[in-house]
């Protein structure tokens, strides 16, 4: 009997120990603020965030826990405030934090954390000079003085080079969470297409490819080889103005255009008339339009479809930017217009005005 009490509390012990190593700890003072509460946030896919954990803060003072099985880039949030503050967050971590809406916050522990912090601020204090050495650079290309300017550019290439030497080292270092976030929000920032995206991707070793923001690239990519020219339409069921389902793939058309839109985007308004007009050319012909709003009110959706005359199939979940069909499709701008063959393939993107015209009358007449 002892013996068998013995083996249950050693299983216990390990539990315990287990369930303490994935533990995070971030413990810190808050300026200005002497309560509220605080969320940590993560992202556990393009669309989707999480919350972590949650503290009260009590007299500026606050000390936040969650679990986490892997190292993870979180947002350090004051609820019913913009902004936060980034943790490369590590299972078993306990950090030390100053929060602050000035430059001297921080946010100090972990091997992930310090080293990324560290190299952003020695890239920051470098992109400092070169925009100090760019500005003199033109400056002086506009008061004609060319060999001056030249010095000064060749000093400006020195640092340029210097940054992205350093930058490229780092990264190669850090076959983890640290290059593959840095690699997530350079595509992010450039809104890059399929193959840049695809290229970026593969720059990254095993070890950042199965990170957390690693999968997020990848399901970027997979995204976005469902959208382009030959591949099946991803599939929608979405409410009309009367409330009735519409199922895009039971939509009949030799030519179908899903186009993405709302009431409150310029372009869009000022393109309905152009695409009414072929609408009206092209219809009998075999023409479909399926117009998928992103507006979250229904009055300023139907008023705009009723003003604009959009006589064709009209849907919306208004959710505005929450719809899942943006991201299905994913659309980052309106207007957004893909074309579909009568077997729902796409076969092409993006064609306005005489392109567009011109596409349809190919395949229509």
């Amino acid at each position: 009997m002892k013996k068998n009490i013995l083996i249950v509390l050693l299983l216990l012990c390990n539990t315990i120990i287990s369930a303490q190593a994935d533990n995070l700890t971030i413990k810190g003072r808050l300026e200005n603020f002497k309560k509220g509460r605080l969320l940590l946030l993560a992202r556990s896919g393009e669309e989707k965030t999480d919350t972590l954990g949650h503290c009260t803060i009590k007299k500026g003072k606050f000390e936040l826990q969650a679990d986490i099985k892997e190292p993870m880039v979180t947002q350090i949030i004051l609820e019913g405030y913009s902004g936060g503050f980034t943790l490369l967050a590590e299972p078993g971590t306990t950090y030390d934090a100053y929060l602050s809406e000035n430059d001297n916050y921080y946010i100090k522990g972990g091997k992930l954390n310090d080293s990324y912090t560290a190299h952003m601020r020695a890239s920051d204090s470098l992109r400092t000079v070169i925009s100090a050495l760019q500005a003199q650079y033109d400056s002086l290309r506009a008061g004609m003085k060319f060999r001056s300017a030249s010095r000064v550019n060749s000093t400006l290439q020195q640092e340029q080079k210097k940054l992205k030497e350093m930058t490229e080292t780092f990264l190669n270092n850090n076959d983890n969470l640290i290059s593959a976030y840095t690699i997530y929000s350079n595509i992010d920032m450039r809104d890059a297409g399929l193959q840049e995206a695809k290229r970026m991707y593969n720059t990254l070793g095993e070890g950042a490819k199965a990170t957390q923001y690693g999968r997020m690239i990848k399901e970027r990519i997979s995204r976005m080889e469902k959208t382009i020219g030959g591949a099946k339409a991803p599939d929608f069921t979405l409410n009309d103005l009367n409330g009735n389902p519409i199922t895009m793939s039971a939509i009949k058309g030799k030519i179908k255009i899903i186009d993405f839109w709302a009431s409150w985007c310029g372009p869009c308004r000022l393109n309905n008339p152009a695409l009414k007009k072929l609408y009206d050319e092209f219809h009998d012909k075999g023409l479909e339009i399926v117009g998928v709003s992103l507006d979250t009110k229904k009055e300023a959706w139907e008023n705009a479809v009723k003003k604009d005359g959009l006589n064709w199939i009209n849907v919306s979940s208004l959710k505005g930017w929450k719809c899942e069909v943006t991201s299905l499709y994913n659309v980052k701008g309106v207007p957004a217009l893909f074309i579909l063959d009568e077997n729902n393939q796409i076969i092409a993107t993006g064609l306005r005005g005489e392109q567009l015209k011109t596409f349809l009358k190919e395949n229509l007449e």
